[in-house]
This record gives structure tokens, C-alpha cells and sequence, in this order.
């Protein structure tokens, strides 16, 4: 991973269509960046099906993953179970982003998920960071 330690800088892909929401999430990374002495290089898509191809692309594309839950070029849960099947390491890096939380809970019983809750602020930003940041 690129990582948080040393000030190497870190890769953030946030998968979002609503571009308010995509822009808050940029600008909150960016300032974590500054905030923790941790450039972070942010890639911003409103199209799941490339962030899939991104994501099943290479192990180690990026460190955290921003994914709005209702996305709607893909049905359910289909970027979820085809990213599982093909790099299963990414789905620990996944914050996932939505106002429906017992709804996203329920379909993955078995899975720890780490979720940042609509609306969200800053602070709940650096909570879901602390989670996935290794």
C-alpha cells in the first residue's frame, strides 16, 4: 500500500455520481492530506463501471476507495461481488458512502464494513480513515 507513514503520499479513488457529494469528498481528502503531513493523489469517477475496471486492474491501484453504494450503472451489488471475486484484498480499503446503512449492513452480514454515513462532516471523514489507513 502507499501508505501513511513517512509522508509518502497516499492514493484515494472516490466513486461517486452526485458531484456535490464527489466534490465535498475531494476536498475533505485533500485537506486530510494536509491535515496528517500525507499528499493524497485523488481520482474521482461518477462511473462504476470504470471504477471497477480500475480496481480489478492491478492489487495495489489505490489505498482507500470512496464508493456511493447506490450507483446507477451497475444493479446492487454487482461492483461489490465482482470486485470480491477478483481482488477481495480492496474490499478492506472500501469506505462505503450512503444514507442507507442498516440497508448495505443487512446484505453483507458477514463482512466489517467501514461506512461513512449521508451527510457526513469532516470528523466522521477521519473516522472512516482511521479504519481502513494501515
Amino acid at each position: 500500500m502507499g501508505g501513511a507513514a513517512g509522508g509518502t503520499g497516499m492514493r484515494a479513488l472516490v466513486v461517486e455520481d452526485d458531484v456535490v457529494v464527489q466534490g465535498v469528498l475531494k476536498a475533505y481528502l485533500k485537506h486530510y492530506g494536509v491535515d496528517y503531513g500525507n499528499p493524497m493523489e485523488i481520482w474521482a469517477l461518477s462511473d462504476a463501471r470504470k471504477a471497477l475496471a480500475l480496481l480489478t486492474a492491478e492489487e495495489d491501484v489505490c489505498d482507500v476507495v470512496f464508493l456511493n453504494v447506490h450507483l446507477s450503472q451497475l444493479g446492487d451489488d454487482e461492483i461489490y461481488k465482482q470486485l470480491m471475486q477478483v481482488n477481495s484484498k480492496m474490499f478492506g480499503r472500501i469506505v462505503f458512502v450512503t444514507a442507507y446503512r442498516d440497508d448495505l449492513v443487512a446484505r453483507f452480514p458477514e463482512h466489517k464494513l467501514n461506512v461513512l454515513d449521508k451527510p457526513f462532516r469532516y470528523s466522521q471523514l477521519l473516522g472512516a480513515m482511521a479504519a481502513v489507513v494501515v
